[in-house]
């Protein structure tokens, strides 16, 4: 059995050998993207507005109304979920428990003229918000 040894160890030192070859070959491949990367990132105050960028992070308006759409669609799946009209405290409050968060000094009216803006919801008088798309519970 001592004289397979050495070529078992050789054996798994080629192997090893290979899979660190293959390692440094992605790290090199990693290390060459990213570098592409910055070098268009620094680049990209070379080009007009005009043209398209691969890489543009998103504007602060991108960002906060990406934030509000999210939240207009946790609102519509909550009410939809209840199925009955909501009011407006009832409904930030849940939006923000699942994780959205609403700026302002009043909250309520914030995400009240959130969802006013959005169009997609109608006031029920004296009940909430209710999606302009579906029939109220009490209609069908």
């Amino acid at each position: 059995m001592a004289s397979n040894l050495p070529e078992e160890l050789l054996s798994k030192a080629l192997k090893r050998r290979e899979e660190v070859l293959l390692e440094l070959e992605a790290l090199e491949g990693f290390i060459k993207t990213y570098e592409k990367l910055l070098s268009l990132r620094e680049a990209e105050g070379k080009f007009s507005s005009d043209e398209p960028h691969l890489f543009q992070p998103p504007t602060k308006r991108a960002a906060h109304a990406e934030r509000i759409a999210g939240m207009i669609a946790a609102a519509r799946k909550i009410i939809i979920a209840e199925n009955r009209p909501m009011k407006r405290g009832e409904l930030r409050e849940r939006v923000e428990a699942l994780g959205h968060r609403v700026v302002g000094k009043d909250k309520n009216k914030v995400f009240g003229t959130n969802l006013w803006r959005s169009g997609k919801f109608r006031m029920i008088d004296g009940q909430g918000y209710w999606p302009t798309d579906l029939e109220l519970p009490s209609e069908s």
